[in-house]
């Protein structure tokens, strides 16, 4: 039962409890939103609000260099399917210890 709690507690943490980008990254990005839409304060500030997702860094970064769309396209979705597999192995933990927990309660409940 320690390990299912373990496991969940692992995945959760990973998955909810911490960012999936550096702060250098976040950072990077909300600088260069302010620097394209400082004029206009409801769009930089709707764009703030995801510069905590690696797309949208990779997005900013190519508007940034001056990258064609085939080279943005292509950062874009590299950082998104990194994201992707992180996800998974999040979500796999937590899949591991529910079913680690139906388990460990399963023989008590036959008792009963």
């Amino acid at each position: 039962m320690l390990i299912a709690i373990l496991l969940v507690g692992i995945g959760a943490y990973r998955q909810f409890g911490t960012s999936s980008v550096s702060a250098a990254d976040q950072a990077r990005c909300e600088q260069l939103v302010r620097d394209e839409y400082g004029s206009d304060a409801e769009n930089a500030n709707t764009m703030l609000a995801n510069c905590n997702d690696p797309g949208m860094i990779a997005m900013m970064d190519a508007r940034a260099s001056g990258a064609g769309a085939e080279q943005a396209a292509s950062s874009i979705a590299a950082a998104n399917q990194t994201d992707l597999f992180s996800m998974m192995i999040n979500y796999a933990l937590i899949g591991a210890g529910i079913g680690a927990l139906m388990v460990a309660f399963a023989p008590r409940k036959k008792r009963a």
